[in-house]
């Protein structure tokens, strides 16, 4: 039985290549957007906890709640820092996995 293509099969061909490629575009595109997404609500996060113990801080004074806000604000700062600073080759985990599909 031999198998004659139609120009509707040709073309459905054509766009499965093309969408395998546009697959891995988005999922860079995807990849980079998302832990943009994540560090960006990381330091709002971490600045409304530095704020929320300011405000603990005057309303009540020195409290172990206030200290634990600080605490987790600057835990997740150095876990910002260790994804964006550079080290001596100028390369950041951002920038690492921005690279990789």
């Amino acid at each position: 039985m031999s198998r004659t293509t139609s120009p509707l099969w040709d073309e459905a061909t054509k766009r499965y290549a093309e969408f395998a490629r546009l697959r891995a575009l988005s999922t860079i595109f995807m990849g980079s957007f998302m832990l943009n997404f994540v560090l960006s609500v990381a330091m709002l996060s971490g600045f409304l906890l530095l704020f929320g113990a300011w405000k603990r801080w005057r309303q009540v004074g020195t409290s172990q709640q206030m200290w634990l806000m600080v605490a987790a604000a600057l835990v997740i700062f150095a876990n910002i820092a260790i994804w964006v600073v550079p080290d001596d080759k100028g390369q950041s985990l951002v920038t690492g996995s921005a690279r990789q599909p």
